[in-house]
């Protein structure tokens, strides 16, 4: 009898043990799945903040032109981060309205902007100095400048030239530095800025104001850039 309990407590020991290494085994399964799911989202997070920061590159690049060739709003469409504006000659552009973006709150972002020079063009900065391309030249916003009169006629138009270029961004991943590409993307420069911040502060927010009103002129969306650049556009509906 006395064998029989020694041999019913060494099982039930057994068991005690596996049940316990099992729990312990499960535990770090789920901690792992944990991680995986966390790193998971983070790069999706990351995924979406740089197609937002692109598209809101494009968006200012858009804007510039629009401004500078009287192009009109045709239409506005209120969306999560802001809006949707079609202009009758550029398209349709997302603007992010300046709030802290939400899919930046777990990472950092360097901070593109344009400004206006004192030879009338906009120029990229970043960071709060000028973007410069490979040869260490200013990267403008706008086309080249159009041609002198000859004999008294109008100059020909400006085209967009090599020198009117958005840049386009991306994340490292492998030192989760943001780069930056004044080429289309054929090279990139490291910016400095880690991705792994963890307020959001410069999360999407690429445009200080966008504001909506209507004057005895008419109706005007006006867009205001971080660094202070005021763009001031007329609404015409059903155009």
């Amino acid at each position: 009898m006395k064998k029989m309990v020694e041999k019913k407590y060494r099982i039930n020991g057994v068991i005690v043990i596996v049940l316990f290494l099992l729990g312990g085994l499960m535990t770090a399964c789920t901690d792992y799945q944990d991680e995986i799911d966390s790193l998971d989202r983070r790069v999706t997070t990351l995924e979406e903040l740089m197609k937002k920061a692109n598209s809101q590159i494009e968006a200012m690049a858009v804007l510039v032109k629009a401004f500078e060739d009287g192009d009109y709003i045709t239409g506005v469409r209120d969306t999560d981060d802001g809006y949707v504006v079609n202009f009758k000659k550029a398209g349709p552009v997302e603007l992010i309205d300046g709030k802290d973006g939400k899919d930046g709150k777990d990472a950092d972002m360097p901070d593109i902007d344009i400004a206006k020079d004192d030879d009338g063009n906009y120029y990229w900065i970043i960071d709060g100095k000028p973007l410069t391309d490979k040869d260490g030249k200013t990267v403008r916003v706008n086309g080249k400048d159009g041609k002198d009169g000859v004999d008294g006629k109008d100059g020909v138009d400006g085209k967009d030239g090599k020198d009117a270029i958005a840049p386009k961004v991306r994340i490292d991943p492998v030192t989760l530095v943001w780069e930056i590409s004044t080429d289309g993307g054929d090279t990139w420069q490291p910016t400095g800025t880690s991705a792994r911040g963890k307020d959001g502060r410069n999360g999407n927010q690429f445009f200080e104001t966008v504001s909506y009103e209507v004057t005895s002129e008419g109706e005007f969306m006006t867009i205001v850039t971080k660094s202070g650049q005021t763009f001031r556009i007329p609404i015409f509906k059903n155009a």
